[in-house]
């Protein structure tokens, strides 16, 4: 009985044994699964950031397979022949040229945007210089002031075919109207090393601060001596000479063949002026004090213009230094001495058969220029005599009159200096006018004092100038290119603010 108890017993421990084993089996099943599930969870995080590496580097790859497409097809596209093209920036303007030289295509332009404020007491009260009786004309003192874009210009030169064969074109934007006109059409060839030969319309080779180019004027603008003598735009065929390549001498010599003074301005219906001074600008007439036109028309017709011939030549030489030294009146810090005489005539005949514009003139003109390690300096002295047959507008009768002869004669002289570790500079300039009565009014002479400064960002591609214009006489003439407006015969000084931003690409 008792070893029966004994046996039941025991068997009954073997089987909750036997059970409990078997309750333990799943248990660590799950715990072994768990175990797997984790590294398999640990292994797909591995595999995916290895694909992500990979698939980054592949991307990588199709980029770079892409930029070179793209760059392959852009050199396809700008290329203009089969041998391809070149374009970029050279330091003075953005350009496109053929890999062989044959074809090239510069582009240029420069933005000037000035603030004037102009003082001005142009009252007038006295007698009529024709009649006697007293007189007080209804203009109050006039000062003006605003903003204006006096040069917008953009430029397109080259060659085409032949280096030898050349072209330029210049489109001007008015700056009263925003009208498009051209300012520059040339079509040149060098017939030989040093010889060019060109037609079309450009500067008269007269006046040397004419011929610079603007905006490397050492003032915000040229003097109002050269507004009064220069030819300006003309049409007509010319020939340049380098005097160093042709006759191993440091000069050069410009000559041409016109239609007359500002025939390519397009302003041509009389001489200039009235009795041949060369400026087109307005008057006013003392007794009303209203303003009139002095200059040309609109025409640049061969039937149309003032002339019926006329011709200029410019010789410059070089006593030391380089001619780029030539191209601006500034002198830079550090640079080498310079030194340049020129000497220039102009000669024209009026219309035959044309009462009013049958008129001549001879002009001519000196100057000279030193530069040296900050130092610049300019002067010119112009002298005209005209020779007149038939009829002029007489500003003070305001009606036509018969014309007479004039000797005028005007001089200009200038300097300035660079300041040193600065890019400050600045200059004074004065100028004197004798009209001999050409205007056929009683302002006969003229002095001018300008003073101002430069402050140059990058040389005259970006530079910003001051300058006070002091007329201490009445100006006889307005001119919007200067800024400066004409007074009656009897008025007061007049003086010119102007400040300038030019911008040049």
């Amino acid at each position: 009985m008792r070893s029966s108890f004994l046996l039941a017993l025991g068997g009954s421990m073997l089987v909750g044994l036997a059970g409990v084993a078997r309750a333990d089996v799943p248990s660590a099943e799950r715990d072994v699964r768990a175990k797997v599930a984790a590294l398999e969870t640990q292994l797909a995080e591995m595999k995916a950031a290895q694909n992500s590496a990979w698939l980054n580097e592949r991307r990588a790859e199709e980029v770079k397979t892409l930029i070179r497409d793209v760059l392959s097809d852009a050199d396809t596209r700008a290329s203009l022949l089969e041998t391809g093209a070149s374009a970029g920036h050279n330091g003075e303007h953005f350009f496109l040229a053929s890999d062989d030289g044959g074809f090239l295509l510069e582009i240029m332009g420069g933005i000037q945007m000035r603030y004037v404020a102009g003082f001005q007491d142009r009252g007038f009260e006295g007698d009529d210089p024709n009649t006697g009786d007293p007189v007080v004309s209804g203009i109050a003192d006039a000062n003006e002031f605003g903003l204006e874009f006096p040069r917008v210009k953009v430029r397109f030169a080259g060659h085409i075919a032949d280096p030898r064969l050349g072209y330029a074109i210049e489109l001007f934007i008015d700056g009263a109207n925003n009208n498009v006109t051209s300012d520059e059409i040339i079509i040149s060839y060098e017939v030989m090393d040093g010889v060019t030969a060109w037609i079309g319309e450009d500067k008269a080779p007269f006046l040397r601060e004419e011929l610079t180019l603007p905006y490397n004027s050492l003032a915000v603008d040229r003097s109002y001596m050269n507004e009064v003598f220069t030819m300006g735009v003309v049409q007509g065929v010319g020939l340049k000479i380098d005097g160093e390549t042709v006759f191993d001498l440091p000069l050069k010599i410009s000559a041409m063949i016109n239609d007359g003074a500002r025939s390519g301005d397009g302003g041509t219906a009389v001489n200039p002026l009235t009795q041949g001074v060369g400026f087109a600008g307005s008057s006013v007439d003392p007794d009303t004090g209203d303003e009139f036109n002095i200059g040309r028309s609109t025409s640049k017709l061969f039937n149309e213009d003032a002339t019926d011939f006329a011709v200029s030549v410019r010789v410059d030489v070089k006593i030391a230094g380089e001619w780029g030294q030539m191209d601006d009146f500034s002198a830079w810090e550090g640079e080498d001495f310079a030194a340049f005489i020129g000497a220039a005539i102009h000669w024209e005949a009026g219309e035959t058969g044309d009462s009013f514009n049958n008129n001549n003139f001879f002009t001519w003109t000196l100057d000279g220029s030193i530069e040296t390690n900050g130092l610049g300096l300019y002067a010119a002295i112009v002298g005209q005599s005209t020779d007149n047959d038939g009829t002029v507008f007489d500003p003070v009768a305001f009606a036509p009159a018969s014309a007479s002869d004039h000797d005028l004669w005007g001089a200009v002289i200038q300097g300035g200096y660079m300041i040193p570790n600065c890019s400050l500079e600045p200059f004074v300039r004065y100028e004197y006018i004798d009209f001999d009565n050409a205007l056929g009014s009683t302002i006969d002479e003229a002095n001018i004092v300008t003073f101002g400064a430069n402050y140059y960002l990058d040389g005259h591609n970006a530079k910003v100038t001051v300058d006070v214009v002091w007329a201490l006489d009445p100006l006889p003439l307005s001119s919007s290119q200067l800024s400066i407006l004409a007074d009656d015969h009897d008025s007061n000084d007049q003086i010119v603010l102007r400040a300038q931003l030019q911008l040049l690409f």
